[in-house]
């Protein structure tokens, strides 16, 4: 479905090591798995790391196995390479330091250097996300965050809003705790309020392809 608009828009992947299963399964990445191949949780990660490890229990060589796998994968299933490469949940010394290799490996912008190199500006807090039961999460508002300029990012040069859209499926629902949360972020950035107070305040819509770094 989102083939048509890949020209339009800036498509990432989500490097991910805790939700799911592997894509090379448990013989490959015994680390970093179950012996079903699924991945360990973001919970069980970090029960593994500890002080002894310098809180980073992570197999280099396998982490990188795995994300390569994941970078083919979308390569086979849109026909090129993403446009960035994110971290999904848990991330540790190691599993960046991966992203950060994979990324000069295929010329690609790992975003952790925008959004943690100071090249654009955030917003002080996420406040307007709200954890918790699916209920608790539908009183998340990120309309009037954006609209009362919470983050205070008007008049930056160049800022970021980092939000969770998605459709609660059943899917969603098994595999994350952010589920109804991602319903009101997609409302929110589709609202006719939002899209005319980014017409109002006279700012540039841009992706990761507009970015000269």
């Amino acid at each position: 479905m989102i083939r048509p608009y890949l020209d339009r828009i800036a498509l990432g992947v989500d490097l991910n090591a805790s939700t799911g299963s592997s894509l090379l399964g448990y013989e490959a990445v015994p680390e970093l798995t179950h012996e079903d191949g699924s991945f360990l949780t973001s919970s069980e990660n970090r029960a593994l790391d500890t002080d002894e490890n310098d809180h980073d229990h992570v197999n280099y060589d396998q982490i990188m196995l795995e994300f390569d796998a994941q970078i083919q994968e979308f390569v086979r299933l849109f026909g090129r390479l993403p446009d960035y490469l994110h971290r999904h949940a848990y991330e540790t010394k190691t599993t960046g330091r991966a992203i950060a290799d994979l990324a000069k490996k295929y010329g690609l912008i790992d975003s952790a250097r925008v959004i943690s190199g100071g090249i654009v500006k955030l917003p002080a807090s996420m406040s307007w996300v709200r954890l918790g039961s699916a209920d608790e999460q539908l009183k998340s508002d990120l309309k009037t965050f954006i609209l009362e300029d919470r983050g205070e990012l008007l008049g930056s040069d160049l800022a970021m809003l980092v939000a969770h859209c998605g459709f609660a499926d059943h899917e969603i629902m098994k595999l994350s705790s952010f589920n109804m949360l991602r319903v009101r972020d997609l409302e929110a950035l589709v609202d006719d309020e939002v899209k005319d107070w980014v017409k109002k305040n006279n700012i540039t819509l841009i992706t990761y392809k507009d970015l000269d770094i």
